[in-house]
């Protein structure tokens, strides 16, 4: 009984060892001025990439930004994306991408350039229906501006939501699906397990797991996603050169 017993604990161990294993990245996404410093001392902490809020839902670029994303770079963490906080409200999408984009040209930094004057893509937040108007008809619309703008601008996409928030915002519109999906769900958890499908994607690129935490001085969010995914959606070959 012992044999057999020492022979399925070995067993056991051996497939597990020989079971594949999920690699994968952690990163932060911030929304104040972070300096190098503080992302130096992030990024000693695990985390490699950062998201950086570039327009805020006052209908302006965040004056932040453009500093901000180059010391992340600086800072030492390899892949830095920016995200937009719009006011529909306001109406014009259109105005308000080229508002953001502009505002980072300005300062010398677009995707086209190398470090630290770049960034992957741009993420549209999808959040907070106390923002938005009543008519869903209308979110679309202007979700479908965001989106054309960036397209003529030549930025890359993706939309940050959950299920929570875009259901009441557009209701059953699928019309972010072709992008890729960065969604939150607090619940600690750094993995997919959770995701159920909504808004018309059946899979997510990102997961912000954890909300509002103090880290080096800065406050941040963390997310995760399995390796490769960024090279994946920025469409080159991680390489990191300052």
């Amino acid at each position: 009984m012992r044999s057999s017993l020492s022979l399925l604990v070995c067993t056991a161990l051996a497939l597990a060892c020989l079971a594949p294993t999920v690699q994968a990245t952690t990163g932060v996404d911030v929304s104040t001025a972070v300096g190098v410093s503080s992302w130096e001392c992030i990024h000693g902490e695990g985390h490699s990439f950062a998201i950086v809020r570039c327009y805020q839902s006052n209908g302006r670029p965040d004056p932040n930004c453009p500093q901000t994303v180059k010391n992340a770079w600086s800072g030492g963490m390899a892949h830095v994306d920016v995200y937009l906080f719009p006011d529909p409200t306001a109406g014009n999408p259109q105005g308000q991408v080229s508002s953001a984009i502009n505002a980072l040209a300005a300062a010398g930094i677009s995707p086209s350039k190398p470090a630290p004057n770049t960034f992957g893509m741009l993420w549209l937040d999808i959040e907070g229906p106390q923002y938005w108007t009543s008519s869903q008809s209308e979110n679309q619309a202007f979700f479908q501006g965001l989106v054309s703008q960036a397209k003529a601008m030549g930025i890359r996409l993706g939309v940050y939501t959950s299920a929570s928030q875009w259901n009441p915002i557009m209701g059953s519109y699928t019309g972010g699906s072709s992008f890729p999906l960065w969604y939150a769900h607090y619940d600690g958890n750094p993995s997919f397990s959770d995701f159920e499908p909504f808004g018309g994607w059946s899979a997510p690129s990102i997961k912000q797991y954890q909300g509002t935490t103090s880290m080096c001085s800065a406050g941040v969010d963390l997310s995760w996603y399995p390796d490769g995914t960024m090279e994946r959606l920025h469409g080159f070959n991680a390489t990191r050169t300052i």
